[in-house]
């Protein structure tokens, strides 16, 4: 995983958890007093799983295998695997075509439960630790000794011990770890350096130091978390399910903010249309205020015209109309059948030797003078004999009234 800006580290200590402030800027700060509600002002927890709760093995597999699926598969032909435990394949290195994967198993633990809804990503202890020239780290957490080996600064094993105190046992584990490591070929030689954190008597040291025959350097404080690069996350069945539960209810949000955000983008715009539309239904009834007085003079001076205009205007004669038509008759091939004038509607109909001459007569009366405010439409001619066709064209005037009028 990605690194992730943290704010705060829980890890389990000596006696206890330890509390660690993570600044931006400047170094981190054990937080005195810890509990529960201390977490309350981390806003990104990395919690380090206690050490007695992950089962770690390395083992080299193919590196176009899936490293989990076969760190699953190794730890069950072992008979490692706890019932309900989630298993990780985390990398370390490839080398001559193998690839070298520390298979973790992690499972719930009680001291660390109540802690699981709190933390935004999780990480072991012995990743934790600066391992910039160390072979061997060994730590106590809750009283406990645990242990862990290194190669080029990354850890390939750990493990709890269970013992309290220095002696042959730990030397012993700790022995036969090293060399099953070298044998593997997960490390490269017999361990050469040692750290020891925490709080060991002179004769403890001794003792180590004499048996594993390694240059031994004691940190008596715990020194701060060491932050990694990336993050590995085994977190514990119970800290999963309460990562996948915050996950869900992270995207539920998500949705539910877009859902929101869209639609009131949508209302924004309905209003702000809304508010263009009155702004231009304002402008209008000022413009319509503003020239109502004019339009009701044009209203009625058209008014005066229409009735004016059938005493005066030729065009509005039916004897001066049907004269304009008998002036544009092409020949004595054609004459008129039917003619009639009502309320500005012109119908003339009549009978011609052909097709052509019926739409000759057509055309020339659309091109009268007189008959030119008329709007013209003609029906197709019919052959009702020989050399005789039928046609009917109509003239509609603007004002002419319609029949609903």
């Amino acid at each position: 995983m990605k690194h992730s800006p943290v704010d705060f580290v829980l890890r389990p200590g000596a006696s206890g958890w330890e509390f660690w402030k993570i600044p931006p800027k400047s170094d981190p700060s054990p937080e005195p007093d810890f509990s529960s509600k201390s977490l309350g002002v981390a806003r990104h927890l990395m919690m380090a799983v206690p050490t007695r709760s992950l089962l770690a093995v390395p083992v080299w597999i193919s590196p176009q295998g899936d490293p989990t699926e076969l760190a699953e598969l190794e730890l069950l032909s072992r008979h490692l695997l706890k019932k309900n435990a989630e298993v990780y394949g985390i990398p370390i290195l490839e080398k001559d075509g193998r690839s070298l994967v520390l298979a973790l198993s992690s499972i719930d633990d009680d001291r660390a439960q109540d802690y699981y809804s709190k933390a935004a990503t999780f990480e072991f202890p012995a990743r934790l630790w600066d391992s910039d020239a160390e072979d061997v780290i060994v730590w106590r957490e809750w009283g406990e000794i645990c242990f862990a080996f290194y190669r080029d600064k990354k850890c390939v094993y750990f493990a709890c011990t269970g013992e309290i105190s220095i002696g042959a046992p730990l030397c012993g584990i700790i022995t036969r770890t090293a060399m099953r490591l070298r044998f593997e070929g997960v490390t490269l030689r017999m361990p050469t350096r040692l750290r020891l954190i925490g709080d060991f008597s002179f004769e403890d040291r001794t003792a180590l130091r004499d048996t594993l025959q390694v240059d031994l350097e004691h940190s008596p404080v715990s020194p701060p978390p060491f932050l990694p690069d990336t993050y590995n996350n085994p977190a514990p069945p119970s800290a999963k399910m309460e990562m996948e539960k915050r996950t869900r209810w992270q995207k539920f949000l998500f949705f539910a903010v877009g859902g929101i955000a869209f639609y009131t983008l949508i209302l924004l715009f309905v209003s702000g249309d809304l508010l263009v539309r009155r702004i231009q239904l304002s402008r209008l009834t000022s413009e319509l205020h503003s020239i109502e007085g004019a339009a009701s003079g044009a209203h009625k001076l058209v008014t005066e015209w229409k009735e004016f205009r059938a005493a005066v205007d030729p065009a509005s004669f039916a004897i001066d109309q049907l004269a304009a038509v008998a002036t544009e008759i092409p020949g004595e091939q054609v004459r008129l059948t039917q003619y009639s004038f009502d309320s500005g509607r012109f119908t003339i109909a009549g009978e011609a030797a052909d097709v052509a001459q019926a739409y000759d007569f057509f055309e020339r009366i659309k091109k009268a003078p007189l008959l030119q405010d008329y709007d013209w439409t003609s029906r197709q001619p019919q052959l009702v004999g020989r050399n005789k066709v039928r046609f009917e064209m109509e003239g509609l005037r603007p004002d002419a009234k319609t029949s609903e009028e």
